[in-house]
């Protein structure tokens, strides 16, 4: 094991000494609003389809990537747009294909994009460059690129160098799901990452992960779309240490049920949807709590073009890093992401014109 890997699992040891499972049943996590921002769309600044935000603070500034528009809008706090990022295309300079989402890293935005690409930016909206992961890997995930240090990046990717590495079988005990990059993001330093035992045996056609990354502390929560497990890793430049797997209990969370595979037709894939949860986020809350968010789809989701994402039932587990504590939630909307001061941002109206993004932090009590 690296040297490099000692600070996070000490921390971490740290944590497993403080409170136990002794207190658990005296704790109480409750969801605490902060304040509303209501995002301001003048005539040409409408937004057509948006899945999550990245929020910076001092000052702040609120991206929103438009998947539909192709651009990325920048508000303030009182929703007012004081930017736009890209315009529409594929290969002239400063163009984006369907943006979902974005990292601010230094003076730089990293901004992910359809079939694998990233376009990179300066925080005042001038391009870079487009850039790829190196030969052999393939960024997948949803808002999965993280800082990790003023160097290196972590990103949801499969690699080809590894057992399983196609997304139409299922994955092996060798397939890792993530890579720590530099900031080129031509060079992977180190994998990390495994797939519970559900895409080992029952998925293949789609690995969805996600993860967040406490920066400080250089630890990642990790997620995966159709298990109810939280993984907790101690990451640094050469990879991840697995430090625990927590199993999730909320009585919504509706386990699948059938196998998942590429040839099952899209209506059938779609069916399986609606009869299971995603996980479709994972949250540090604070320096020891984590939120595992997830949702069941409503019957309304598949009804129109894109995407509709009130057309959802969001839920969530709040656990204690350490594994000792774990309490359901429930949102008012999809959760689309924190800012550093471990306030998450929810959804609560998507209706143009009066699209509503409610702050808040969560809390616990005895």
């Amino acid at each position: 094991m690296s040297v490099r890997f000692v600070w996070p699992i000490g921390l971490l040891l740290l944590w497993l000494g403080c409170g136990g499972a002794s207190e658990q049943g005296s704790l109480r996590a409750v969801l605490v609003p902060v304040d509303t921002i209501h995002l301001q769309e003048p005539d040409t600044l409408f937004l057509g389809e948006f899945l999550t935000v990245t929020a910076t603070l001092n000052p702040f500034r609120l991206y929103v990537p438009d998947r539909r528009l192709h651009r990325i809008v920048v508000f303030d706090s009182l929703g007012r747009p004081l930017q736009v990022i890209g315009r529409p295309g594929f290969d002239e300079p400063g163009t984006l294909r369907r943006p979902f989402y974005v990292l601010v890293h230094g003076n730089r935005l990293y901004i992910q994009e359809t079939q694998d690409r990233f376009a990179i930016f300066k925080r005042d909206g001038r391009f870079i460059r487009w850039q790829y992961l190196p030969e052999g890997y393939e960024a997948t995930g949803l808002g999965t690129l993280h800082s990790l240090d003023a160097q290196h990046l972590v990103v949801g990717s499969s690699s080809h160098y590894e057992p399983c590495a196609s997304w139409f079988e299922p994955a092996c005990t060798g397939t890792r799901a993530f890579s720590v990059v530099d900031t080129s993001l031509r060079r992977v330093t180190g994998r990390f990452g495994e797939y519970p035992a559900l895409y080992q045996t029952k998925i293949s056609g789609g690995r969805w992960s996600m993860l967040d990354v406490l920066q400080p502390h250089k630890m990642a929560a990790v997620v995966y779309q159709r298990a109810a497990e939280l993984h907790l890793y101690a990451v640094a430049d050469t990879g991840g240490v697995l430090l625990r797997k927590i199993a999730l209990r909320h009585p919504s969370w509706k386990p699948l049920q059938e196998a998942v595979s590429p040839n099952l037709p899209r209506s059938k894939r779609r069916e399986i949807s609606l009869q299971a949860s995603g996980m479709s986020g994972v949250y540090f809350v604070s320096d020891t709590l984590v939120v595992a968010h997830f949702r069941n789809l409503r019957p309304g989701y598949y009804v129109g073009e894109g995407i509709d994402l009130m057309q959802v039932d969001s839920y969530g587990v709040v656990v204690s890093v350490t594994g000792s504590w774990q309490q359901p939630v429930e949102f008012p909307g999809p959760v689309l992401g924190r800012d550093a001061a471990y306030r998450l941002y929810v959804l609560l109206s998507d209706e143009p014109d009066r699209r509503l993004i409610g702050r808040f932090r969560v809390a616990v009590r005895r």
